[in-house]
């Protein structure tokens, strides 16, 4: 609504123009209005750009589990180390039903399994350099999922000040209110107008200009 409170008072810039404290607060109105748009979408840029870096980071993270995982189960298979084989028999669908930390511990718990059997994993494709890759990627896997977490207590934040904003804007518009009354003999349409707007919550369609000269019924 605010936003079209803004764009109804431009539009009768010369009315307005009249009483320069009315446009004092035409143009505090359109500032606070760009401040919580501002605001509202760095709160949603950082949820989401958090939320995507996770799931990145995560995805990542099981391929590389899943490959060295895959070269376990290989090397258990053909010593016959049926134990062994099925600590290490993983599958994807496993790992992608998994909540954040379980997924955290289980990355964890593959690179023990390897790291139990580097020696034999080198003729598996599995060397000291792929390993450390691996290492590295649950680190920022881990990294990710902190930091996804630490995006709701900056929405947290940032709803707090735009609901300052808006007690601000309320201000703001109660003084508009009273000095478009002053009005009310001279331009009763353009009253009337605005009187509507401010009862309305949701704006749908755009709605005709009703002529200066109508009179408040």
């Amino acid at each position: 609504m605010l936003k079209n409170t803004v764009a109804f008072l431009s539009e009768y810039e010369e009315i307005i123009s009249v009483i320069p404290e009315l446009q004092i607060y035409h143009s505090e109105l359109r500032s606070k209005c760009d401040e919580i748009e501002s605001k509202d979408t760095e709160r949603i840029v950082i949820r989401q750009g958090r939320f995507l870096n996770k799931m990145t980071e995560r995805n990542e993270a099981i391929n590389k589990a899943l490959g060295i995982s895959g070269a376990v189960f290989a090397y258990a298979r053909k010593i016959k180390d049926i134990e062994l084989e099925g600590r290490s028999y993983i599958l994807r669908s496993e790992l992608n039903n998994m909540r954040d930390t379980e997924l955290a511990s289980k990355l964890k718990f593959i690179k023990e399994l390897a790291e139990e059997n580097m020696q034999p994993l080198n003729s598996f494709g599995v060397d000291a350099q792929k390993m450390n890759s691996y290492i590295r990627k649950i680190a920022l896997y881990e990294k990710a999922v902190e930091d996804s977490g630490s995006s709701f207590a900056v929405k947290k934040g940032n709803l707090k000040v735009i609901r300052e904003m808006f007690k601000e804007t309320d201000s703001i518009l109660t003084a508009i209110d009273k000095l478009t009354d002053s009005f009310l003999e001279e331009y009763p349409g353009f009253v009337n107008n605005y009187r509507i707007l401010r009862r309305i919550k949701n704006f749908g369609v755009r709605h005709r200009k009703v002529p200066l000269t109508q009179t408040i019924q």
